[in-house]
């Protein structure tokens, strides 16, 4: 029991990791924008590798229904959350409106991850208390994963940091586990909606925020350090 909800609780910490890093860097906007290219890079592969597969498991035709749900809910939260008109200047890093649209991508980007962590802390703590060594391996796969996330949500939320939001961002995946453990495995079609409903809020964050931010940072070398760098992570993630 005590190692299968450490492991969810290690899990979360790579979050506060990656914040810290680049919280106490000196290079910040270099490391946004590499931070960006590098996250773009995991998410997609995170969809394509894992949770498509994983969805594609239940054989259910109500999961496309779901994820265009979760599409349209992450929209609704992007029209609540105070936004702005996104334009992009030569020093467009350093202007005010630059940072409130990074804070605004941060804000719906952690809103969609809590979600997903919440699913992924049940699934490993099932896995962990069958086979700790298994447990072990997927929190070092996972942890490489949320690594740069946390870099790219310490870039995003750099004006206006929600402390509350990124608390509960890192103990998302521990109260998952915890969940598991009081009261069991969620029924099949449960956990098949929500992670549908995941699929379809991180859509929208790959295809309406990053891909942006990617495209006008695209001439830029931090940009393809930062695809080659997620690339290198998604390959050492599968190879594990």
């Amino acid at each position: 029991m005590f190692y299968p909800l450490l492991f969810t609780f290690l899990i979360g910490v790579f979050f506060l990791l990656g914040m810290i890093i680049f919280k106490y860097s000196n290079h910040k906007k270099n490391l946004t924008i590499l931070a960006t290219a590098c996250a773009f890079i995991v998410i997609l592969g995170l969809i394509c590798f894992d949770l498509i597969p994983e969805v594609m498991e239940y054989h259910s035709w109500y999961s496309l229904i779901f994820i265009i749900i979760g599409i349209f809910i992450l929209k609704i939260i992007d029209i609540f959350i105070p936004h702005h008109n996104h334009k992009h200047h030569d020093n467009d890093e350093a202007t005010m409106s630059h940072k409130r649209h990074l804070n605004h991508i941060g804000t719906i980007t952690i809103i969609a991850l809590i979600l997903h962590n919440f699913i992924e802390g049940i699934g490993l703590y099932s896995i962990a208390q069958n086979n700790l060594k298994n447990g072990l391996m997927l929190v070092l796969g996972i942890g490489f994963h949320n690594l740069p996330l946390g870099i790219e949500i310490g870039s995003l939320n750099q004006d206006k940091p929600n402390i509350w939001l990124n608390i509960l961002l890192v103990l998302s995946s521990f109260l998952g586990g915890l969940t598991s453990l009081m009261v069991g495995n969620l029924p099949d079609i449960m956990t098949n909606i929500i992670i549908s409903l995941t699929i379809g809020m991180i859509l929208h964050i790959l295809i309406f925020e990053l891909l942006g931010e990617l495209v006008n940072n695209r001439e830029k070398k931090e940009s393809i350090y930062g695809i080659i760098i997620g690339i290198v992570i998604l390959i050492v993630i599968n190879c594990l």
